[in-house]
């Protein structure tokens, strides 16, 4: 590893890091603007099968709203039943989370942080570390006590940018091949 790098744990480098409620309301049966999503509704890198959340009152949503307090940029991270998904929230949407998704507001380039968990050396770790009977959990402890590779900044920002081209050019590929 380069001298200008280190291992840190992730609790080091999160000021917000959260589950979601463990005690979730039942919802409302009518459709509303204000949702509290589960693990099933991050997959591939975004909010999915929205149409299939549990509605909220705005009351309810604000009320909830105050454990994860999510803003774009943080990181959901899937912490319970399917383990080590994640994406970016892009800050469209009123949304509030139950205890299978980790809310995390990183002080590193977010965008690494969440390339690390996508890693096959975290997707490792997570199952490694993984408890529980009845659904696994990698709980916020376990999160707040793994280790990560830092770079300085301006190489954090450098690898993330570089992911990203090399899954674009992967996605193009991907197409022509359709």
């Amino acid at each position: 590893m380069p001298n200008s790098w280190e291992w840190v744990k992730i609790g080091d480098v999160c000021d917000k890091l959260i589950d979601g409620d463990h005690n979730p309301p039942k919802g409302i049966s009518e459709k509303t603007d204000y949702l509290m999503l589960s693990s099933r509704n991050i997959n591939n890198d975004t909010l999915v099968d929205l149409e299939n959340a549990r509605y909220l009152t705005k009351e309810l949503f604000e009320e909830e709203n105050k454990r994860t307090e999510l803003k774009k940029g943080d990181i959901l991270f899937t912490s319970v039943g399917s383990l080590g998904r994640s994406c970016i929230y892009s800050g469209n949407g009123n949304f509030c989370f139950q205890r299978s998704v980790s809310v995390i507001h990183t002080l590193i380039e977010n965008r690494y942080l969440k390339y690390f968990f996508d890693s096959n050396y975290y997707q490792q770790v997570i199952l490694e570390n993984a408890t529980g009977t009845a659904q696994l959990g990698f709980y916020l402890e376990q999160m707040r006590n793994s280790c990560i590779a830092i770079p300085p900044l301006a190489e954090q920002k450098r690898i993330a940018s570089k992911v990203e081209s090399l899954f674009s050019v992967l996605d193009a590929m991907e197409k022509d091949c359709d």
